[in-house]
Parts: structure tokens; sequence; C-alpha cells
């Protein structure tokens, strides 16, 4: 079972051994980049220039814009630790359960490969995804205690989404 945690996921970069953001598969036509526009994707984008832009060509060689990756993970790794974990093809639509359901599983594939891995990811669908946290709980609770999965707390209310 993963571990739940509220606060801002970026607390824990430097202690990750592998970051995961939630993200799309929607890439812009002129650049191919990533579309990155919300969310920890785009805090993720900000952080890191050229991020959408490797993305983007890695999805692009993977299987194509708007098509299911699931899970990447750059092949640089553990050198590189920060993946995508896809909730959603277009970045407009709502997140998609069978998408997550997909996207876990092979999160869980990789973990059994990886059992020593710490692994840090924001909590997949809700927030800018526009899914319930009661209906993605289940999907993720597949996941390993080597997984933390993090909640923004809404502004004020001292709750998370």
């Amino acid at each position: 079972m993963p571990q739940f945690k509220t606060g801002n996921m970026w607390t824990a970069y430097t202690a990750a051994d592998l970051f995961l953001i939630t993200t799309n598969s929607t890439l812009k036509k002129s650049s191919h980049a990533l579309v990155m526009g919300r969310g920890i994707a785009q805090q993720a984008r900000d952080r890191s220039p050229g991020l959408a832009e490797a993305l983007g060509q890695h999805i692009l060689k993977t299987c194509g814009s708007l098509v299911e990756y699931s899970l990447l993970i750059s092949p640089r790794w553990p050198d590189a630790k920060l993946g995508a974990f896809q909730v959603k093809r277009h970045y407009r639509q709502a997140a998609s359960l069978e998408l997550i359901q997909r996207s876990t599983a092979a999160l869980r594939a990789w973990c059994t490969e990886h059992p020593d891995a710490i692994v840090h990811l924001n909590y997949p669908g809700i927030g800018n995804g526009r899914l319930r946290r009661e209906d993605v709980l289940p999907i993720v609770m597949q996941l390993p205690d080597q997984v933390t999965i993090w909640e923004y707390p809404l502004p004020g209310k001292g709750k998370v989404l």
C-alpha cells in the first residue's frame, strides 16, 4: 500500500529515486513539445527548461500524439529521475480511470523491478484531471509502499483536493 502525504511534493525531489508527474499525450503541432500548461506538469516544465520538448520527442518516438504511453521513465534513469505518469490523452479532457489503471499497473511492474527505489507521485487524476479522489483511490491503493502519493492542500482550507 502506498504512503500518502499532503503538501508541496517538490520538497521530496532530492530524496526521490523516481519523481513522477501526471501528464497527457498532447504534442504541440509545431515543436512536438508535450503540452504541460497546468498543475504539477507546468511546475516541472518551468523548473526544467527543455523538459516539454524532451518528453514530447520521447512520446513521438514511443507512440505519437494523443496515444497511450502510460509511464515514461528516462533511459538515463537513475541520473534523470523525473518521469511521466499518463492520466489523459488530450490536455482538455478529464482524466481517465482506465488510463490511470494502466499507468498504475506499469508503475507497479517498474517497482517490482526496482524494489529499493523511492517513488513520489502527485495524486493522479484529481485537480485538473477533474476526477474525485474516492474514485481514484482504489486504483492507486494497488501501488507498493515504496510509492508516496502527494496532494496539495486547498488554499486556506487545510483540506486536500
